[in-house]
């Protein structure tokens, strides 16, 4: 679909039917984009003293720690009660989400994470939110020339119901989008795909860096490139990027590899300027590194997040569960948003098959959600998955054969999945609760030869 089309007729009028008035929050987003530092925080501030007056009118006890004083605050205690809010864990906002409920007397969004850590998260987004999180997705994309409509090929996960799988076609055809499946990995869904970018002609990539790497792999492996398409840059998400990652994709495609920060609760947190530096999304997010229990910079630390715009539930001082520093030096690009390096953060393994597939471990989350309240899955052998499940109260023996089945129409039938009930999952070393554990390539270092890439 031509770019201009899709903006005009499709894209921008479907923010605005949706209630987002994305030309003004587009605006006021590059306004603190090209603001000098101090400005960016005077801006937050006044948004931050926004976000504790909206959570101290919220139902839900999470918040009550910004409800010990008056109405009648000043911006210097609004700040002061931010500072002295707890850091929120994961489980801590589930229970202030549910508490709070369905947003009343606006329009919001129900959305749920992809459970990368094993604890998938639902809750509500008010359109407000939701329509700051866009904005800013297009004011960065715009530094790599990419402009609102243009068509990306996406390499993503696809969700396995029917209904699930419908919704996503039409959400890609709304967003002139081409999805490659992160579940199929053949040499005939590698080929068509390949045949389907020459005729779609995207604008960029989108997706998990380890599976745009894969493909891309697989190209040069075979001599070919995909540098005759028009693309102006590679956006990776979701995943640690490493830079072997990087190098392979460039080669491939031509045009620079872009590193995205974020997360589905509150969106882009940080986005890769043309100097290949991490910035800051200061236009909706206020960013914190903690390290015992306090701010610092240019040091390690746990990255925490608040968000900026919202009407309804905030994330206040929410915990990623990653390790970062925030740099105080200004980047050579001229932009004067902060600088932020991530030192950690999750990477998907594959799921080995006994006809020598390889199936992104997102199966597990795609496929392990109602009754589901944690969950950790480790591939013991070829034919071997065992899943530990923390069930929540709708769970059911008959809705484990279900998963079980489900899981093994993707992964083969003759693929055990042997699924049990525990009250706890330990977390990691490194704090994380990781969902998915390839054991055979743990003990080896490396992924067997006889069950590669096909």
């Amino acid at each position: 679909m031509n770019r201009r089309l899709a903006e005009q007729t499709l894209i921008y009028p479907l923010h605005y039917l949706r209630q987002e008035r994305i030309g003004a929050w587009l605006s006021e987003v590059r306004a603190v984009n090209g603001a000098s530092r101090a400005d960016i925080a005077r801006y937050q501030r006044t948004r931050l003293c926004e976000v504790v007056r909206t959570a101290r009118h919220s139902p839900s006890p999470g918040y009550a720690p910004l409800r010990g004083a008056t109405d009648q605050l000043t911006e210097e205690r609004i700040i002061g009660l931010l500072h002295d809010f707890p850091p929120q864990s994961k489980e801590a906002m589930r229970a202030t989400v549910a508490a709070g409920g369905r947003p009343r007397g606006m329009a919001s969004d129900y959305r749920s994470t992809s459970g990368s850590t094993g604890l998938p998260f639902q809750f509500y987004k008010d359109r407000y939110a939701t329509g700051f999180m866009d904005a800013v997705l297009y004011a960065a994309y715009a530094w790599h020339g990419i402009a609102v409509g243009d068509p990306q090929a996406r390499f993503w996960g696809m969700p396995l119901t029917p209904r699930g799988a419908a919704v996503a076609r039409i959400k890609d055809l709304l967003k002139n989008r081409l999805r490659f499946s992160a579940f199929d990995l053949s040499e005939g869904a590698r080929e068509s795909y390949y045949r389907s970018l020459h005729r779609f002609r995207p604008a960029y990539f989108y997706g998990y860096p380890s599976l745009m790497a894969t493909f891309c792999g697989h190209l040069l492996e075979q001599g070919r490139t995909l540098r005759s398409l028009p693309l102006k840059a590679v956006i990776g998400t979701g995943e640690y990027l490493y830079p072997q990652e990087r190098k392979l994709v460039e080669e491939a495609t031509g045009v620079p590899f872009v590193n995205e920060y974020g997360c589905t609760e509150v969106g882009i947190i940080g986005f890769e300027c043309p100097r290949q530096n991490l910035h800051v999304m200061s236009a909706n997010i206020y960013l914190e590194v903690l390290k015992d229990g306090r701010p610092v910079l240019d040091e390690a630390g746990d990255i925490h997040v608040t968000e900026l715009h919202t009407r309804s539930t905030p994330f206040i001082r929410y915990s990623l569960g990653d390790r970062g520093i925030l740099c105080s030096a200004p980047c050579p690009c001229g932009s004067s948003l902060p600088v932020m390096q991530v030192l950690s953060g999750r990477k998907d393994d594959y799921v080995l098959t006994p006809d020598g597939r390889k199936v992104y471990d997102a199966i597990f989350a795609y496929t392990l959600k109602r009754g589901v309240s944690r969950f950790r899955a480790v591939q013991t052998a070829v034919d071997r998955i065992e899943i530990a499940i923390v069930p929540g109260t709708d769970y059911s023996p008959e809705l484990g054969s279900r998963y079980v089945r489900e899981l093994q129409r993707h992964l083969g039938a003759t693929v055990t999945i042997a699924i049990s009930l525990v009250d706890t999952i330990e977390r990691e070393p490194s704090g994380k609760l990781r969902y998915f554990r390839n054991a055979m390539a743990a003990r080896t270092g490396r992924i067997p030869e006889e069950h590669g890439q096909p």
